[in-house]
């Protein structure tokens, strides 16, 4: 991990341990700014996707206990199940289009 993503995920690790300390990505950059010296908002974003760290409605947040990981499960498998049921509604639409690539085609058994 690199030394942007190690600060980054320390602060999660100290000051938003928990669910009850989770806090939202704008909120965070204006907390933090000051220890993220050259970093936009979107090579921030893409940072923080690839973090260790859990979401919720209320934000992002260091996981402590063995629930939060459950829910965050839950949290990310309603965000997804829409994703997957609107990708094979296009795929079935238009098999023509997507039928001849490969990937796609494992995308689309992988949902059904």
């Amino acid at each position: 991990m690199d030394e942007m993503k190690e600060n980054i995920l320390k602060l999660y690790e100290v000051f938003h341990r928990g669910k009850e300390s989770a806090i939202t990505i704008d909120d965070f950059l204006s907390e933090y700014w000051e220890y993220l010296p050259d970093t936009s908002r979107r090579k921030f974003r893409r940072i923080y996707s690839q973090l260790p760290i859990c979401t919720c409605n209320k934000g992002g947040y260091y996981p402590t206990r063995k629930s939060e990981i459950e829910e965050f499960r839950s949290y990310m498998w309603k965000k997804a199940i829409p994703l997957f049921e609107r990708f094979n509604r296009v795929y079935k639409a238009y098999p023509e289009l997507s039928g001849n690539i490969k990937q796609l085609e494992l995308f689309a058994r992988g949902i059904e």
